[in-house]
């Protein structure tokens, strides 16, 4: 998802913590979309192009239908806010995670066991970098996506490999996910958008 620095509301110099951040949002209008990175607020992008919207839904809908297959009780969900204990100044947005199949009335999931980001124009390759450090801290956090939505071009990083990045570029390459049982070609994370 996209994210800007917000100049119009006025937030506190210092680092914000989790609980500073709600007490703010909770009166912003409800088409805003906020994040907590490091103890910053970013207003998201809204509403994200088309091409990274199906980028997403592509991305969940292969996943899902993996974890169906597969039998397990996890489901894959976009723009969805994580958490992660112990880490008070960070409430992000993911565009994708996978999280337990029942789910409760909270804004933010605690367990999740992947997270994927869509590049836009507006995120910085340093924010997202660090919202995939921040995501590999979780302790169910099994793989961490970024998908390009002006290439086709994902970069997966899982704990299995020691948090290093392997990267896919060509609309042929197999992305492997054995946990999940996901095994799909790059091309068809980019079905229905220009990108090729």
């Amino acid at each position: 998802m996209s994210a800007l620095p917000e100049p119009a509301l006025r937030w506190p110099a210092a680092r914000l913590s989790a609980e500073t951040f709600q007490a703010t949002i909770e009166d912003r209008p409800d088409e805003e979309r906020w994040q907590l990175i490091d103890g910053r607020p970013f207003l998201m992008m809204n509403p994200p192009t088309l091409v990274h919207q199906r980028i997403s839904l592509n991305l969940a809908r292969h996943l899902n239908d993996a974890l169906e297959g597969a039998g397990h009780d996890l489901f894959a969900m976009i723009e969805i806010g994580l958490m992660i204990e112990g880490l008070d100044d960070f409430r992000p947005i993911a565009d994708v995670a996978v999280v337990g199949g029942s789910v409760e009335r909270v804004h933010y999931a605690r367990d999740f066991h992947l997270a994927a980001e869509v590049l836009s124009p507006s995120n910085t390759s340093e924010m997202i970098g660090r919202k995939r450090e921040l995501y590999a801290r979780a302790p169910d956090c099994l793989h961490v996506l970024i998908l390009h939505q002006t290439e086709a071009c994902a970069e997966v990083w899982s704990r299995a490999d020691g948090w290093r990045g392997r990267v896919f570029r060509s609309i042929e390459d197999r992305i492997a996910l054995p946990e999940f049982g996901f095994d799909r070609r790059l091309g068809d994370l980019y079905k229905g958008t220009p990108v090729r």
